[in-house]
């Protein structure tokens, strides 16, 4: 919904009668907690170059998409998206916005109008910060591929960004190198204070509305660890890798720090850091840092985005849980993000595109999860339907499309304690997948780093240690859980036992009844740890319902054990991965896909990042697009 503050506050007036919440408190509200996100902005405008006009408003948070054309290839268009920050919370009157487009810093010869969204929750968060914001949004079309483009922002009143530029995708396959991670957040809460209904002054405790909450034994972000800002170490580190884009799969900036997408209230975040019973926190100026905090990068670079468990926001729409709207609380992402439409109706966060000989597709998670419910089959099946038709598209010979890679939230294939395996994502996409041959599966979810050997039908078929070559056509998929990309970490299963049953009829021995430990390239195990590919602890979770009191939260599945034996790295610390892609010089010639993991500041290394495991996948090519 758009609608204006005044109109926003008069519904609200109506929504929260029994709050004794007035017209005028929240305006006050919103005007407290924008003036401080204005100096946020303020200070990242004026580090980018820009230059302030004469309305007092400025251009922070720049951020590229994909527009995918003819054959679900970006050549020719880039979405552009900023944020638009005032001091008084409002715009003025008749201001536009536009992006000047050229071949060199300073030299613009195109602009585009971008239109002005202004986004606003469905209704007010009891004990938290009103949402008002602004966003700017143009399509630059009518581009060149394979060309470099120069451009800026800049508003009717004199203001302008500094200079940016971007790459168009090739019209022809080439070398390029794509980064990947999730379940970011920010490193720092929004700066402004939060103000309740009785308009006391609060600030929100350190790790609610931020990534500060690792423990004393975390050796990178803990009190004595090697980086106390991995989120955005992440971005900074994925800019060495000059990748052509960057995949998000899910779990953005955590403005819902709960998770489950209920409805939100912010009472009881100061005193136990935790929503009350059946509700959700949330601060929507978490978006602001996020956006602050990936500028650097995305700026330059397009990023597409999957959405995970908290990324549901009902501020925005309700989700399928709860009935209502359909953008199953995506709304506020459709406004502040640029999802390629491309997917199927009512699914905003599922799209595909096609870049050099490579095929993406972005999947919703939330949609198939047997773990938490809230928005389970919303589509009706449409997105299973559409995910099939996609593949078998691609599938065809003279698609131009070697490797399918699938990014998405919840994972098919992990044995870390708190999430592990989601059955429903499993029986959803693991038939597809073996049966189309995808090559690379990129998972969130679990805040930690693992990769599985290729599987085919939930087995797998052959051990691929790092350095190891795959054939995805006869072996099967590779899953990569990249949940290692700023949130406090997770860690594997404990050894069997109560908390870890092994499944019926398996009885661990051996390494097997050691707690599950890490495995990657540099690692030497203590002997007090189970360091195989083989974990009789694992999990996954299963359909049947748990079904919550009224009022006390969404529907979640129950833990089923499994014992797997496909985990071949892993890793809990932070980590992203650089993927390279060497298409063939001719058709039915070998391309290859080489997966890197880079580990943020392993600790004893003394280097930023570290290689700490490389898989190659290796296909026969089929011919080029040429439409």
């Amino acid at each position: 919904m758009t609608f204006t503050l005044d109109e926003f506050s008069e519904w609200n007036q109506q929504l929260l009668a029994r709050q004794a919440v007035t017209r005028r408190s929240l305006l006050l509200a919103a005007m407290a907690g924008l003036g401080g996100q204005f100096a946020l902005a303020r200070r990242a405008f004026a580090a980018a170059g820009g230059t302030a006009g004469s309305a007092g408003v400025v251009v922070s948070g720049r951020h590229l998409s994909f527009v995918p054309g003819a054959g679900d290839v970006p050549r020719d268009a880039m979405a552009v998206t900023a944020q638009l920050v005032s001091a008084t919370g409002a715009m003025p009157a008749g201001l536009r916005a536009f992006v000047d487009v050229g071949d060199a810093p300073g030299v613009y010869g195109t602009r585009v109008e971008a239109g002005i969204r202004h986004l606003t929750g469905m209704y007010a968060i009891p004990g938290g910060p009103v949402g008002s914001q602004f966003y700017a949004k143009a399509r630059i079309t009518g581009l060149k591929p394979d060309t470099v483009y120069h451009y800026r922002l800049r508003l009717s009143d004199g203001t302008v960004t500094g200079d940016a530029h971007f790459t168009t995708a090739p019209a022809a396959a080439k070398p390029f190198t794509f980064t990947a991670f999730a379940d970011v957040g920010t490193d720092t809460a929004p700066k402004d204070p939060a103000y309740a209904w009785t308009g006391k002054q609060t600030i929100w405790p350190r790790g609610v509305f931020d990534n500060q909450e690792y423990g004393v034994l975390d050796p990178v972000g803990g009190p004595k660890g090697t980086d106390k800002h991995p989120a955005s170490s992440m971005t900074r580190l994925m800019s060495t890798q000059r990748p052509a884009f960057t995949l998000l799969a899910g779990d953005i900036c955590y403005a819902n720090p709960s998770g489950t997408g209920l409805p939100a209230d912010d009472t009881t975040a100061l005193t136990t850091g935790r929503a009350p019973a059946g509700k959700n926190l949330y601060n929507p100026y978490v978006w602001d840092v996020f956006l602050h905090q990936i500028e650097p990068q995305a700026a330059y670079t397009p990023w597409m985005f999957a959405t995970g468990n908290h990324d549901m926001e009902p501020l925005y729409g309700s989700t399928s849980y709860l009935g209502g709207s359909p953008s199953h609380g995506y709304g506020g992402h459709v406004q502040r993000l640029d999802f390629p439409a491309t997917g199927p109706q009512g699914c905003p966060s599922v799209y595909r595109f096609v870049y050099g000989n490579v095929g993406l597709i972005s999947l919703d998670a939330n949609e198939l999860s047997w773990e938490l419910q809230t928005n389970l089959g919303y589509s009706g099946g449409a997105q299973v339907a559409w995910l099939k038709e996609t593949l078998k598209r691609w599938r065809t010979a003279g698609s131009g499309v070697d490797f399918i890679v699938v990014f998405l939230h919840h994972c098919a294939f992990s044995t870390a304690h708190n999430h592990a395996s989601d059955g429903g994502v499993r029986a959803a996409i693991d038939p597809l997948f073996s049966k189309y041959r995808v090559d690379l599966a990129v998972q969130g979810h679990n805040h930690l780093f693992e990769r599985t050997d290729p599987i085919r039908h939930g087995r797998r078929t052959k051990a691929a240690p790092d350095g190891a070559t795959v054939n995805p056509e006869q072996d099967g998929t590779v899953y990569v859980c990249v949940g290692s990309g700023g949130r406090p970490r997770y860690q594997f299963r404990p050894k069997p036992g109560v908390d870890a049953p092994a499944p019926a009829g398996v009885t661990p021995t051996g390494e097997q009844q050691l707690p599950e430990g890490q495995r990657y390239r540099g690692h030497k195990p203590s002997g007090r740890e189970n360091s195989s590919s083989t974990v009789t602890n694992s999990y996954f979770w299963a359909k049947d319902k748990h079904k919550p009191k009224k009022g006390k939260g969404a529907p979640t599945g129950l833990r089923v054990p499994e014992s797997v034996d496909w985990s071949q790295v892993r890793y809990d610390g932070y980590a992203f991965i650089a993927v390279d892609v060497v298409p063939a010089a001719r058709a039915g010639g070998e391309t290859t896909l080489t997966v890197r993991t880079l580990a943020d500041a392993l600790p004893g290394t003394g280097k930023p990042y570290t290689e700490i495991d490389r898989i190659t996948l290796k296909r026969t090519s089929s011919p080029l697009i040429t439409g």
